[in-house]
């Protein structure tokens, strides 16, 4: 029998995400929202840019991406370091739920992991504007999106049927605070389909506090995890300036 932890405020870590998971309650979570590194790589020549470029400087942490105009970061999140943090959710997790962004390359790694674990998985398909096109290949217009489930983790009733779309349709954001933040509103879809008020969302790459904010306005608590002293910083000033959202539970 599983003895459910409670936790009872939310918080924002700053530090390893591995560390801190290890550090927290079993069975304390109620539901995972996160978006870690994609898998894009390094690139090797000088990149060039237009006009309307967005990334203004060629870090070792962003590369340009010439199909939306945005900065990726240029890191190799593989197979092993996606099993890394994921072999450390089910001791987190009251039932496992999840929702993790990831690049078409790594839904393998993710469904394989959920097959091995004896958990269910779903693919969502979030669907961008068309943006600028290359006619030697497919637009980068799509981002996707594995759930891993298990059983009595079914989704809340909505009056909305859009809500239980596979296919997400929302503005990507045009003032980012970090390279890669994604809508608020998809973060609000999740949490709202698969939580109460007062139940808690982990974010183990809190990135700009996406996840975090959306959990704060819809009455859930929260844990972020985020190692990045810049992006840290961001999320905590977000979360100031969003109200709290009274729970009774």
């Amino acid at each position: 029998m599983r003895y459910i932890n409670t936790i009872k405020e939310s918080r924002l870590i700053f530090g390893d995400n591995l560390q801190v998971m290890d550090d927290l309650p079993a069975y304390s979570i109620d539901l995972i929202v996160t978006d870690p590194p994609y898998c894009f790589s390094k690139h090797n020549g000088k990149l060039e840019r237009g006009e309307n470029e967005k990334c203004h400087s060629n870090t070792s942490l962003y590369d340009y991406n010439d199909d939306t105009g945005e900065c990726r970061i240029k890191v190799q999140f593989t197979k092993a370091d996606i099993y890394k943090w994921l072999d450390m959710t089910p001791r987190l997790m009251k039932k496992m739920n999840a929702y993790i962004f990831c690049c078409e390359d790594q839904i393998p790694y993710y469904a394989e992991w959920a097959v091995e674990h004896g958990y269910k998985f779903a693919i969502l398909v979030w669907e961008k504007p068309l943006g600028i096109i290359n006619k030697k290949r497919f637009a980068q217009n799509a981002e996707f999106i594995v759930r891993i489930y298990e059983l009595g983790t079914g989704l809340n009733a909505m009056d909305d049927s859009e809500m239980y779309s596979r296919i997400l349709h929302a503005q990507a954001v045009r003032k980012k605070l970090t390279p890669t933040q994604k809508p608020c509103e998809i973060m609000e879809r999740f949490i709202r389909l698969s939580t109460r008020e007062g139940g808690v969302v982990l974010d183990p790459f809190l990135g700009s506090g996406t996840t975090a904010v959306a959990a704060q306005r819809l009455g859930r608590k929260y844990i972020g995890i985020e190692n990045n002293e810049k992006f840290y910083a961001v999320a905590e000033n977000r979360l100031k300036g969003e109200p709290i959202q009274a729970s009774f539970f």
